[in-house]
Formats: C-alpha cells, sequence, structure tokens
C-alpha cells in the first residue's frame, strides 16, 4: 500500500464552530477525538472527547462509530491534521480537523485521565444502578452549594449559591420522575461525591469559604459543571445498556443547558449588568426543553 494514499485532505473547522454546533441539538452525535498523548490530555481536554494518541490511530481507529463525525483536535492543530487526513484515507466518512487545537479553544475543559470516575461504575450495570449514581451526583452537589450558602454573608453571593441549589434540585425531582424507587436504592460509588466524580469534602475545601464573589463563583461552577458534562458523557459512551446511555445522554445535555445559563449569567457579572440571581430568572434553556 502507498501511505500517501491514507492522506486524504480533510476539512477545517474553527474551535468557534464546534462551541457553537455542540451547543445545538445537532452535535449530539459529533464524536471529539483527542490525538494528543495521555499526560495531555489528562492536563486538560474537551468534555467527553475519545482519547487515541496519533502514533496509535491507525491500529485503534475502529473504536470510533463510523456512522457520526469526527472532529480531532491536538495542542494546536499540527498533530490533528495529520490525524484527520489519516481517517479520511481509511475510509472514515466525516472527519473534521479543529483549527488551532485545544489551545485556542473558547470554553471551559475538563482535567483528569481518561478512565476518571469509571472505576467499577459500569460492570453489569442496570438502569437502577446508572440512576443511583445520577441522583448520588446530583445530591452530593446540592449539598455542596447548600452548605457554600450557609457560610455565606447575606448578599449575592448566598443568592447565586441558592439558584445554583436550585438547579440541583430540578435535575433531582426529574431523575425521580424516571423512577420513584431510585431515591431508596444506594450508588455503587458510596460516600459523598458530586457531578464530575469528585469528592464533596474536597470540593469543599477547594472552595475556601461561601464568601466570594459572583464572578468567582460562577467561574468555578462552570469548572464543576464541565467535569460533570465530560464524566456523563464518557459513562454514555461506556455503557453497554442502551437505556443507561440514553440516561447519560440525556443529563449530558442538562448539563450543556447549565453551562449556557453560567456562561450568559458570567458575562452581564464581568459587564456590570444585572446581578439578580433570584430563583426562575433566566431559567437555562434546557430546562424549558428548548
Amino acid at each position: 500500500m502507498e501511505w500517501k494514499k491514507l492522506f486524504v485532505p480533510s476539512a477545517d473547522i474553527t474551535p468557534d464552530e464546534v462551541k457553537t454546533l455542540l451547543s445545538s441539538r445537532q452535535g449530539e452525535g459529533l464524536q471529539l477525538l483527542d490525538v494528543r498523548q495521555p499526560g495531555e490530555y489528562e492536563a486538560g481536554h474537551l468534555a467527553g472527547a475519545i482519547l487515541i494518541p496519533l502514533k496509535e490511530l491507525a491500529e485503534r481507529y475502529r473504536e470510533l462509530d463510523q456512522s457520526k463525525p469526527v472532529v480531532v483536535y491536538c495542542a494546536v492543530g499540527g498533530r490533528s491534521k495529520v490525524a484527520a487526513q489519516l481517517l479520511m484515507g481509511l475510509g472514515v466518512p466525516t472527519v473534521y480537523n479543529m483549527t488551532g487545537g485545544i489551545k485556542a479553544w473558547p470554553g471551559g475543559q475538563a482535567t483528569g485521565p481518561e478512565g476518571a470516575g469509571l472505576e467499577g461504575l459500569l460492570e453489569g450495570q442496570t438502569f437502577a444502578d446508572g440512576l443511583a449514581l445520577a441522583l448520588a451526583m446530583e445530591e452530593g452537589l446540592e449539598t455542596l452549594y447548600s452548605r457554600l450558602a450557609e457560610r455565606a454573608e447575606p448578599g449575592e453571593a448566598r443568592q447565586l449559591y441558592g439558584r445554583l441549589m436550585g438547579f440541583e434540585g430540578q435535575h433531582k425531582a426529574r431523575l425521580l420522575a424516571l423512577s420513584p424507587q431510585a431515591g431508596r436504592q444506594k450508588s455503587r460509588a458510596g460516600g459523598e461525591i458530586i457531578e464530575g466524580g469528585g469528592s464533596l469534602d474536597e470540593a469543599l475545601a477547594q472552595a475556601q469559604g461561601g464568601n466570594r464573589e459572583p464572578q468567582d463563583i460562577l467561574r468555578w461552577a462552570m469548572a464543576l459543571e464541565t467535569q460533570a458534562l465530560d464524566l456523563y458523557l464518557r459513562l454514555a459512551r461506556k455503557t453497554e445498556s442502551r437505556e443507561v446511555t440514553s440516561l447519560f445522554s440525556l443529563l449530558a445535555e442538562e448539563e450543556k443547558g447549565h453551562l449556557a445559563w453560567l456562561a450568559q449569567a458570567l458575562d452581564r457579572a464581568l459587564a456590570g449588568g444585572s446581578s439578580s440571581f433570584a430563583a426562575g430568572a433566566d431559567r437555562p434553556g434546557r430546562e424549558d426543553g428548548q
């Protein structure tokens, strides 16, 4: 085989275009492929990205779902360009190279290895197991915001924590509506965890008390929600149960709605605009079914 035949030109897509696509319904079937090294991925990656280092791609490309579009990225765009061309030459029908790489990415990044948060959660997992895990994480984050609200002085910070706590309460109610019995089943994960798979105690320690500026709270909340989105997307991809996959995919879509609300609130706060965080105001679009 002539190797030059494997390198077929692929289409380029900008990070802004990828972000817009991911926030729309069209982005639900998009596969993000990270072709950097594991250490680079662990330091920061796009939520839900699949890790296949460039040197392993020719042997592992069949791990991708070839019925879905693939967006390849690396650090600055060099490795991803080669990877995208290679995939096209190997017959993957729809491949895009994200120009500028992750360094040009305009949104938040998740951290940790690809298997983080998946340990012991997927083997033989049923829908009830998945639901119990999701509830445990929602309750953990709700508890986190509740404790921080208690620590904060009356004012914007306490109001914002209460608003964030309300989001998690809405999630819990939606999950319990799927199966009222789930609330009585303990997750295999055990202990107090939050969305994204982190520890409640560690998150409380990192928060350093409740009295923080709204901008700092919003940035921190966005980091937590990005970790949650990353975990839900990876759980949806790794589980073998269609029912559980659908559940985690639904939760991932709702996390996108939370992130959109947080980004809008941060923009307003940075611009010195309305700082009202009253419950019921400016609900995330996906919470309203949009």
